[in-house]
Order: C-alpha cells, then structure tokens, then sequence
C-alpha cells in the first residue's frame, strides 16, 4: 500500500521544463518536434500576427483579456515555443504558464527581433515586416516637439508685438 501512495504521489508530480532558448534552439525544436508534441504560440497583438508570424503559431495576444482563460483550455502536456516581438511578452505568458502547471515552455529570446536577425525563416507572405512597433509613437513625440516649439516661438513673437514680457528660456 506504501509503495503504491509513492507511485501516486510521484505520478502526480510532473517535472517542468521553463527555459529561454535563443531562436536557432527554438528552430532546431520546432524542426524535429513531433507536430501533436508542439505548440508554438505567438503572444503578440493580432496586427502584430498579421505582419509577422512563425509558420503554424497561434496567436494569443497577451494584451487580450481573455488570455489567461485561453491559457487554461490548452493542453498543459505538450510543449510550448512562445514567442513575441522582442522577448518580454512572451517571458511574461512563460512564467503565467508555470504557475498554471505547463509543463514544458519554451521562451524564444530576442522574439521576432532576433529571429530575422539570425536568418530563420517565418510564415510565407510575412517575411520583411518586423519593424519597431513604437516607431510611429516615436515620430509622433517629435512631431509634437517640433509643434510645440513653434507654437511657442509664435506666441512669443506676437506678445513681444503688443508689448507684453516674454521671458527665454
């Protein structure tokens, strides 16, 4: 009776495998795993997706408020290559994975970034459009910049016309 609630016990307890592998692991997985062993899984925004993806990743945006409810109807006993446009989203559904008792999870450092840089191939039809994705937030911040100081050059020029103080900065 003992050595069967050790057999149990031991059953019940499932090693875990989390780790973060660079994108050539991640490949060399993706390669020679077996199709019904692997999921990869994509945890970027479903534009993100669009643009880029790997071939036969499913996207579970980590932005989505469903995500951790998808989580949970997934199989905890296949493997898992997640990945992201950079790394951090997908170390974050890595470690959400753990605490929901996934048991092997792979993350891809450097996502999609270090993918391209390394020359792995992505899905068809997808290839050449990993670009920053704050790049437009960026010029949009410059632009408001530039805005402002001339708002502000105007400004001073006009109460300087009608004789107010104008204070340089």
């Amino acid at each position: 009776m003992e050595v069967e609630n050790m057999y149990n016990s031991a059953k019940k307890t499932a090693v875990q495998v989390s780790k973060s592998i660079f994108p050539a692991e991640a490949w060399e997985l993706i390669s020679t795993g077996g199709e019904n062993e692997l999921v990869i899984l994509d945890v970027c925004t479903p534009r993100e997706y669009m643009n880029l993806h790997l071939q036969g990743a499913i996207n579970v945006s980590l932005f989505s408020r469903f995500f951790k409810a998808r989580l949970e109807t997934m199989d905890k006993d296949k493997t898992y290559v997640v990945y992201c446009k950079v790394g951090g989203r997908s170390r974050i559904a890595q470690s959400m994975m753990k605490r929901l008792g996934f048991k092997k999870v792979y993350n891809v450092t450097g996502g999609t970034m270090l993918w391209e840089e390394e020359g792995l191939p992505f899905a068809p039809g997808t290839e050449g459009w990993n670009t920053f994705p704050f790049c437009s937030f960026l010029i949009s911040i410059r632009i408001f910049k530039k805005i402002k100081k001339i708002l502000h050059n105007t400004c001073s020029c006009f109460v300087q016309e009608k004789g107010g103080a104008v204070t340089s900065e």
